[in-house]
């Protein structure tokens, strides 16, 4: 159906290995990375206590930063900064430094970063403190209020995250359309056997519903690509109008030039449009789809996702970048085709049963088919959802240690109703419908109207879900995957400590079984020892794989970072050595127990740190 003979076929498929080199060339560039800049190391190390002042303070993260967006500060306990606002990098951009002001004298200091990926583009931050022979002495009464300059405002995750889902729906809507009228449509049409008068006025209602997707779809993930540049802009330039910012984004910056590659080839899509669209009543009257036009439209819609894909997480993995960039590809594409597939056959559909009396023919050709397509689509979209969940999980209780792998899970869960729905249409309603037509039921009998309302509501189900896990994926490209190795270690002290005396801080939670009781010691600003208890209340103690403390500093927004406590009476005491509360003020400790064959238990403790 899609043959093409002579130049015409070699020049479509020049254009698409064409494609797929510079897909590949973006991914080539991304250096060594894991999803988001995240923090592996510094020098000098948290938590550490320096015998002297360091000249300079360096941070490893896993991906490279756009250093002119990135900013390293460090000030002390009362927030003056004594770096030297000259953050760089020397040869390698995954990491920078900022030198300090000389003669630093004792106390402890903290550093606050705040990068941008050059991979993936997005914001990070954080906070991570260390002593120079001392813990800082408290403040001097009446000292000023403490002000830190955190850099502005970047938008929302969760804004950007709805942009995403949108422009993930605009791209499956595209598919869909560009596929469904030659894949399925045609046995449809053959099963049915229209005279020529119903095939005309079917190719009429099909093409128009083909045409009106297709430019929505074109128009809608362009409206997000521009929101995309807006949000990275405000993003660089913390601040939400800045023309300046947009334009350096994309003039300066790998995610500018990737941003560029997809508006190049939606322009192309619109472009096709205008050709294919001429022939397109004749191509659906005909059933052959041996056209170029609607061929190269075809690769265009194809090669849309591979402009997601070197924007993605498979673009900042650590190794074989190349090949995740292409797994991520292809399960976009093939998601596309499915979930696109859908829509159209629940558009579609009514539209050519409202012309013909012959219904059950018509669903009992259309349902297999789109069922063969679908089966397809929906075993290259495990197989590399799979390849992915083993890459950045590398195993399935994995799934159950970070909140990329809950979110991870959830997607994969809610693939069971969408399979159970389909298996419905191909092994129940299929039948029904055969056997309308070898008996020869009238189209207007209950029973045959009936199944089609059920067939309607099945595939509006199933769009339904679908839709629900392209939401679920994009607010998955605004999560950090976990990391591993050198970067999954603790930002802070791992060895036990002895038991806290009862500190400055004192108090117990409830979260789910688990009552947690938090001790901080002495709760002034510097090093600290935290004591977490963990006291099952029904009795049933599980094994403790991991105690997490995550901080958050509330008075200014200056990121999150976390430790990992080290057993002291497993399963019921575990400490951390830190100095990351390292500032006077409201910190925020979340306390996240994981246990064996159980969700996560959270709590989060609101601290007072008093100078």
């Amino acid at each position: 159906m899609f043959t093409l003979r002579g130049g015409g076929m070699m020049r479509l498929a020049t254009l698409f290995i064409a494609i797929l080199l510079v897909g590949v060339a973006f991914g080539a560039r991304s250096s060594s990375a894991s999803a988001h800049a995240q923090f592996i190391r510094s020098t000098p190390e948290a938590n550490s206590v320096l015998g002297q002042a360091p000249p300079e303070v360096t941070i490893f993260f896993t991906e490279s930063l756009e250093i002119r967006y990135s900013e390293i500060q460090v000030v002390d306990a009362t927030g003056v900064r004594k770096d030297n606002n000259d953050t760089h990098v020397h040869s390698d951009p995954t990491n920078p430094g900022v030198t300090l002001q000389p003669d630093l004298p004792q106390g402890t200091y903290t550093v606050i970063w705040r990068v941008l990926s050059a991979v993936d583009g997005h914001r990070t931050a954080g906070t991570f403190a260390f002593s120079v022979g001392q813990a800082s002495p408290s403040p001097a009464p009446g000292s000023p209020t403490l002000t830190i300059d955190t850099g502005g405002s970047s938008p929302p995750s969760w804004l950007a995250a709805i942009n995403r889902w949108i422009g993930f729906g605009g791209m499956a809507a595209f598919l869909g359309a560009v596929v469904f009228p030659a894949l399925v449509l045609p046995a449809g049409l053959r099963s049915l056997k229209p005279d020529e008068e119903t095939k005309e006025r079917i190719a009429d209602k099909v093409a128009r519903i083909v045409r009106l997707t297709i430019i929505s779809s074109l128009v809608l993930v362009s409206i997000t690509t521009l929101i995309a540049l807006w949000f990275q802009g405000w993003s660089a330039g913390n601040d939400v109008a800045s023309l300046s910012s947009i334009k350096s984004v994309w003039a300066d910056t790998r995610f500018g030039q990737v941003w560029t590659l997809r508006v190049s080839v939606l322009i192309g899509g619109f472009l096709l449009c205008a050709i294919a669209f001429g022939r397109l009543r004749e191509l659906i009257v005909k059933g052959d789809w041996r056209e170029s036009s609607w061929i190269s439209l075809a690769i265009c819609a194809i090669a849309l996702p591979l402009t997601t894909s070197l924007n993605s997480h498979a673009a900042a993995e650590r190794s074989e970048t190349e090949f995740r960039v292409i797994v991520d590809w292809m399960h976009l594409v093939t998601g596309g085709i499915w979930i696109g597939g859908l829509l159209q056959l629940a558009l579609i559909t009514p539209a050519v049963l409202s012309i013909t009396d012959k219904r059950p023919g018509s669903l009992a050709g259309v349902i297999p088919r789109f069922s063969q397509v679908a089966l397809v689509a929906v075993g290259l979209v495990v197989t590399t959802g799979a390849i992915q969940w083993w890459h950045r999980l590398h195993g399935i209780t994995a799934a159950f240690d970070s909140d990329y792998g809950y979110m991870l899970a959830v997607k994969v869960v809610l693939l069971a109703p969408l399979l159970l729905l389909a298996a419905f249409n191909l092994l129940v309603v299929r039948p029904n419908f055969l056997s309308f037509v070898v008996r020869g039921a009238k189209a207007a009998s209950a029973r045959i109207l009936a199944w089609e309302r059920r067939f309607r509501w099945a595939v509006a189900g199933e769009l339904a879900v679908a839709l629900v896990i392209l939401g679920v994926t994009a607010f998955l490209t605004e999560t950090s995957t976990p990391i591993t190795g050198s970067a999954a270690g603790t930002n802070g002290s791992t060895s036990a400590s002895p038991l806290p005396t009862p500190g400055q801080f004192a108090t117990n939670m409830k979260a789910d079984d688990l009552d947690i009781s938090l001790d901080v010691y002495p709760g002034k600003p510097g090093p600290n020892e935290i004591g977490v208890f963990l006291n099952d209340s029904n009795g049933d103690e599980k094994p403790v794989q991991q105690v997490i403390v995550r901080y958050k500093y509330l008075d200014q927004n200056l990121g999150e970072n976390q430790d990992i406590a080290e057993a002291f009476h497993p399963p019921t005491h575990y400490t951390v050595s830190t100095s990351q509360l390292s500032l006077a003020g409201k910190w925020q400790l979340e306390i996240i127990v994981r246990r064996e064959g159980l969700l996560d238990a959270r709590a989060d403790f609101t601290v007072q740190v008093n100078a």
